[in-house]
């Protein structure tokens, strides 16, 4: 008898364990489906700005020569 009944407050307690991780679960539900890449609401793109970009100064540019192949020692 009391392995019954300790079997019935086991069995109990795994369901209400259950119980409580999928009530969690749903709770974050459109967190997860963003996280997972499966988000049914379209995500809002944010408008493109122009964007300014300086050209390098002399004594920045960097010459084709400066930038030598080294070979592995062997």
């Amino acid at each position: 008898m009391v392995h019954v009944l300790a079997s019935l407050a086991f069995t109990l307690v795994a369901v209400a364990g259950l119980g409580l991780i999928a009530l969690m679960l749903l709770q974050e539900q459109d967190k997860i489906m963003t996280a997972l890449g499966l988000s049914v609401e379209p995500t809002r793109r944010t408008a493109h700005r122009p964007v300014r970009v300086r050209t390098a100064g002399r004594w920045q540019a960097a010459s084709a020569m400066a930038a030598r192949p080294w070979r592995a020692a062997a």
